[in-house]
């Protein structure tokens, strides 16, 4: 019997992006299929490798059912806060970076995104990487990069300790 936590029929959300593991077909392996934050209505439920929940949800806006683990999923009644950044985004920082003092990146500059960390539901945090500096930031810190900052940002990225 398996003990799932989601029947036929509940709406899920993704919490984390979906990949292809080279079982989609049409698609090469890795190509993004869903984003996080995705909804879509569990279709059944089965076990892979005795150990592993794995749904079948439909997810209707983008036409597509995948396979999810269930550690991937949440229930989509409760509340989410999208992320406004992925793996590789370059985001522009809204606040000086500083450590004992020193300051290690400053505002507008602009910060390669590595990773992001949904632990806690209410508060985004991403990982950011410029130069040697590889920090975790809460999602007040990064903005959209603005075009008409880049040639300044630039400028003071070649000034920094």
């Amino acid at each position: 019997m398996i003990d799932a936590k989601y029947e036929y029929g509940t709406k899920v959300r993704l919490i984390s992006n979906v990949r292809n593991d080279g079982s989609f077909p049409g698609k090469m392996k890795g190509d993004l299929l869903l984003r996080r934050g995705s909804e879509g209505y569990v279709q059944q439920a089965g076990m892979h490798l005795q150990e592993n929940v794995i749904y079948q949800v439909h997810f209707i806006d983008q036409n597509v059912i995948v396979g999810c683990k269930e550690t991937e999923l949440m229930d989509a009644a409760l509340p989410w806060i999208d992320n406004e950044f992925e793996y590789g985004d370059r985001a522009q920082l809204t606040i000086n970076l500083a450590s004992q003092g020193v300051i290690l990146a400053k505002l507008g500059q602009v910060v390669s995104v590595i990773s992001v960390d949904r632990d806690d539901p209410e508060s985004i945090q991403y990982r950011i990487q410029h130069g040697e500096l590889d920090v975790m930031v809460p999602a007040r810190a990064l903005c959209a990069v603005k075009d008409d900052a880049l040639p300044e940002v630039e400028m003071l990225n070649d000034h920094v300790a």
